[in-house]
Formats: C-alpha cells, structure tokens, sequence
C-alpha cells in the first residue's frame, strides 16, 4: 500500500505532453513535475531522482538522501532506496512497476527503535493521471517483519504472503471511485512488557544488590488471515493533489498576501465534499490472543466505517463485530460461565451532520496572518450552532449473545438546546432461562439475590413478545423524565433558575449562530430597516 500512494503521488503530474519520448529532456520535464508535489530541495538533492531507463523512467526515492544531516533530531540507521519503473503509454496513462523494491529500514531514536523489512515486494499497474490513482494495480510480498521497542515495552510482527489491489475510475458525478482490497496471511504480533528496574533510594540507604529482572510479559495475537477492503465514491483525489501543491509552493512563505489566501480557500473548498461515501472493512479470522491469563479465542472480528463526505446532512457509522468468543479458565463462579458473550455486536454512529456550513464558514473566517487563524466570533457562533443544532446519536442495531439468551438495543439519541431526547428499544430472548440461573445461584450465594431483584423488575417492566422475547422501549424527555414501554420511572429534572451557572444564555444562541440559510452581508445590504 506504502508502494502504491508512492507511486500515485510520483505520477500526478506526468501528463501525456512528455510522455511519448523517453530521453535526458523527458526525464528533467518529469522531474520538474514532481517538484510540485516534493518540493524543489527533493528533486536537487536527490531525494527524489528521475533518469531513463531504455522504454521506462526509472524514478527512485531514496530515505538515506531524506535523512542526511538528521542525526541531531535523534534518527540514526540504515535507509535502503525504492525504485519504480514508469512506462508511458499511447493513450497518456503510464505502466508502473517496481524495479528495486523496498526491502528494510532500520532506525533507532531518543526514544526507541524500528525495524521494518519486507521479502519479494513486486507492483504493476496502469497509472491514469486523469484520475490521480491507478486505473488497475496489484502488489505482493512473501513477507513481512517489524520490530517497534520504546522504553520498557516492545512489538514485534510478522505477517505473509501479501497480496492486494488498488483499482480506480471516474465518478460520471465529478470525482473518482476507488477500490482497495489486501489480504495478509499468518499475522502474528507479540507485544512484550518488560518490569522497571526498582528506583535507587532516596534516602541515603544502600542500594539492593540488583537481581535477575522477571521475564517480561507478553501478549500474542495470531490470525490466519487479515482482510482489508475500503471503497470511496466520488473522491476528490486531483483536488486534494492540487491543494498539496499549494502548501510545498508555498512552505517558505512566511506570510500569505490578500491574492493567496483567496487562491487557498479557493482550493479548500474545491476539496469538498472530499468523497461522497467512504466504507471500510477490517477483518480477524480466527483469531487467538495469548496472555498470561491464557488463550482467549474469536472465530472473527470485523471492523466497519461508513462515512458520507462533508456535507449538510452526513452520517457516520463505526461497528465492531465479532463472534465465536472462547475463553480460558476464569477466576468467576461457575454459574457465571454461561453468561460470558460469545457473540458481540456494537454499531454506532452520528446523523444530520452539517459539516458543510462549519467548514464553508471557517474558511471564510480564516485568515493565516493572524495569531490565531480562528476569529473568537467564529469559535462563539460555531459552538452556538452546535447547541442549538446538533448532531443526532444513533445506536445502530447491537447485540450481545451468550450460550443461552441474547439481547439487542437499537434507537438515538438527540440533543436539541443540550437536552438529551432519547428513544431505544431493548429487546432479550432467554430472559427466563437467566433468571432461573439467578435464582440458583442465589441459593448457594447470598449476594446474588441484588441481581435477582434487579431482573425481576426488569421483566415486571418489559412486555413479553409474541415469539417470546422481552422487549422494553426506553423514552427519555428533553425535561429529564424517563419511561419503560410507557410506564413512568423518573419524574422531570427540577426547574433551572436564570441564576444558575448552567443555565443557557438564549440572547447569546439567537445572536451568534452560523445559519446555514443566511447570505452573505450583502444580501442583507437592502433589507428593510426595523
């Protein structure tokens, strides 16, 4: 993946004007190119280098040539170079494969160390600078290894083979709609956690003949297989390119003229909405985690996003799944073990988010020279806007599952003027069959019996289902009362007074709020006087 967003970013700018003849003239008009996007200091000090190479341009990134001079900041090591070979192609696009891949990088800081290598890395693709992606692509490895240490703490994986895929084509819409999947086999990642040597006393006291340190604690995750997908629809990929090559045009300017500012929000906002939607997908199969508890097992874990672009009524979702939990021999009660979850479903998110009028009118606000780029009107009126028109918080669908009963919950929750409003649905199949264990349990531990009573109100609370579920809709007004499928639990909040810190400032809401609606001052020039 690092070898592909390296080549997406070499290529941006090799338009077709240069791109039939491979030659010395060729090769300085590609370089020239991608200085906008490395800076010029990359391109003459041979960071970045171009030359041909027969039919290809042999383009290589060399980190020893990025780190030189650096061992004052901390960073010392040995830095291999990467090179791709890029082909143009009759119809503009360019052919971009690896020529010498990546193989290690080993540094060490202040702070700690990282090794990193890699086996066998090979990509191909079709670069297509219309888009700002690759139109098609694929990459490999045989494998990989990482070690990260800081302190007294350490991580050391390994992973492989890999192998993924990166494809791209225009959004009849306006930008463009990307694919990315990769699969990794056999990962493994053991994280070790070593004691701290004991502090010398302060005291004046003779300090303890040393002892042989504890061996260190280590966790070890092991899959057989980790998946990545990631979709985005409608990416704003040449605008974001074009915005990045505003900020290395400009990293020397120590102060922005009136013209480039208005260049620069220029190409902020032609970034929006960044993508329409962006969905992705990470998953564990068969996962087993090692501790010094012992194994603890998932058949899967998946994680997913769900995010629309900036927008006037976005929606964000996040779930983590997982199911097939096992777990090792636990010090709890063995009435207990049957309620440990074996499936585990948590979906979230946010709805109704304007990111479109905040982020429209902070660039409006912007203005780089002053102290803070921020005015402290925006910062009132944003927070103003955020109270008076928040979000909304959704519980997406969720589940807990054990060996005998599972329970789900779903609803969201709004906060209109910072009162929360609520509604969520809770609904339980095996609710007697947990009961009956309680009220076992309750027979040889007394202090089980709290749990019984609490479950017992519980069901006297719910309404049983016709497939015989329990089912409890939970309601929360903005004035603090509560109910249970419509049975009063909590009376309303007690009443704030105007002399209450807490209390809202409403003429500070009315008069300091970003509307979405609004025109500008001029809009407003030939209102009628009130």
């Amino acid at each position: 993946m690092r070898r592909l967003l390296f080549a997406s970013l070499l290529m941006t700018s090799a338009w077709p004007a240069f791109a039939q003849t491979v030659d010395a003239d060729g090769a300085k008009a590609l370089a020239d190119t991608l200085a906008k996007y490395f800076g010029r200091s990359a391109i003459e000090g041979k960071i970045v280098n171009v030359a041909p190479a027969g039919d290809n341009y042999r383009i290589t990134l060399s980190l020893a040539e990025l780190f030189k001079g650096m061992p004052s900041r901390g960073i010392n090591g040995d830095f291999i170079s990467s090179d791709l070979l890029a082909r143009p192609l009759a119809d503009g696009t360019w052919n971009i494969s690896t020529a010498t891949p990546p193989d290690w990088i080993d540094t060490s800081t202040f702070t700690g160390s990282t090794y990193w290598s890699v086996k066998n890395a090979q990509m191909n693709g079709v670069f297509d600078p219309k888009l700002g992606t690759f139109s098609k692509s694929d990459f490999s490895y045989d494998g990989m290894k990482m070690r990260v240490a800081a302190g007294t703490q350490a991580a050391d994986v390994t992973a492989g083979p890999v192998k993924g895929q990166l494809n791209g084509m225009a959004n009849p819409a306006g930008g463009v709609d990307m694919g990315y999947t990769q699969t990794t086999g056999n990962f493994v990642e053991t994280i070790s956690l070593k004691s701290p040597l004991p502090a010398a006393p302060d005291d004046g006291a003779v300090t303890p003949a040393p002892t042989l340190p504890a061996p260190p604690s280590k966790v070890v995750f092991s899959s057989g297989e980790v998946t990545y997908s990631a979709d985005a629809k409608g990416a704003r990929n040449l605008e974001i390119l074009d915005l990045w090559a505003y900020f290395v045009a400009h990293s020397d300017t120590k102060t922005l003229t009136d013209p480039q500012q208005a260049e620069l929000k220029g190409k902020i906002l032609a970034v929006l909405p960044i993508w329409e939607k962006l969905t992705g997908t990470y998953r564990f199969a068969g996962l087993d985690i090692d501790t010094p508890l012992g194994k603890f097992t998932a058949k899967n874990i998946v994680q997913e996003v769900d995010f629309d672009g900036v927008g006037k009524d976005g929606g964000y979702h996040v779930a983590l799944r997982t199911n097939g939990l096992t777990y090792p021999p636990l010090p709890i009660p063995d009435w207990a073990k049957p309620l440990l979850p074996t499936d585990v479903e948590l979906a979230f998110g946010a709805e109704s988010v304007d990111l479109d009028t905040l982020v429209k009118a902070a660039v409006a606000d912007m203005d780089l020279r002053r102290d803070e780029p921020f005015s402290d009107a925006f910062e009132s009126n944003a927070a103003a806007a955020f109270v008076t028109n928040p979000p909304k918080v959704v519980i997406d669908k969720s589940m807990v599952r054990t060996a005998e009963s599972e329970i789900t919950v779903e609803g969201e929750v709004s906060f209109a003027g910072m009162k929360p409003t609520s509604r969520t649905t809770w609904e339980m199949a095996g609710f007697d069959a947990a009961l009956d264990r309680l009220n076992n349990a309750a027979e040889h531990e007394p202090e089980v019996k709290n749990y019984v009573v609490f479950a017992k109100l519980a069901k006297d609370f719910g309404t049983q289902l016709p497939n015989g579920h329990m089912q409890w809709i939970v309601d929360q007004q903005a004035d603090g009362s509560v109910s249970v499928n419509g049975n009063p639990v909590k009376g309303p909040d007690p009443v704030a007074t105007p002399d209450d810190d807490d209390a809202l400032d409403g003429t500070t809401l009315d008069d300091n709020i970003i509307d979405p609606d609004a025109g500008s001052d001029s809009d407003d020039a030939d209102a009628p006087k009130q």
